[in-house]
């Protein structure tokens, strides 16, 4: 018994080392994912987070039915604010660890997964001196509905236009 726990070991693959970007870019994903679903209540919304294994922080207004709901993933790679309450809901993910150019492609794999109707757009800002790219923002908008959802990424810390600063901010948003 011993011997083939001990070959059941040496033949386990070793498991590589996860980069704080990698991290980020998959609690992104999965923060995504839980803010785009469509058709769920905020207080349901609020509970898979949890059950994702995000933690919690939880402001409730004592004038109003107000609630921000504020979860962390691991290591603090993903922030995601969670508003409902007297004013339409919005769920909000950031990272400061996932820049803008590195976050489009979660865009891109999340999106078309509830919306497969959305059109992509792509805006592409100055070149990233760090990589000789430039910087590229994507947002997914509902093309039957002019004042519809649009879901995308951006620069955060109040970055202006689509500039790689090393953060990102995926929002939802009704266009107008």
């Amino acid at each position: 018994m011993i011997r083939s726990l001990l070959i059941s070991l040496l033949l386990a693959a070793p498991v590589a080392a996860q980069t704080v970007e990698e991290a980020a870019r998959i609690n992104a994903e999965i923060a995504l994912q839980l803010c785009i679903q469509p058709h769920v209540q905020p207080a349901m919304r609020a509970q898979m987070f949890r059950n994702a294994g995000f933690t919690e922080r939880v402001e409730r207004s004592h004038m109003n039915s107000d609630t921000t709901h504020t979860f962390t993933a691991p290591a603090n790679t993903v922030e995601v604010e969670l508003y409902y309450g007297e004013m339409p809901e919005h769920c909000q993910v950031s990272s400061n660890y996932l820049g803008v150019t590195a976050a489009s492609p979660v865009v891109d794999s999340v999106v078309p997964q509830f919306y497969p109707g959305f059109v992509r757009r792509a805006q592409q800002g100055p070149i990233d001196p760090a990589t000789g790219q430039p910087a590229q923002c994507i947002v997914y908008e509902d093309p039957t509905n002019p004042i519809g959802l649009a879901i995308g990424v951006s620069p955060g810390q109040g970055a202006q236009g689509c500039v790689e600063n090393g953060t990102s901010v995926f929002y939802l948003t009704a266009r107008v």
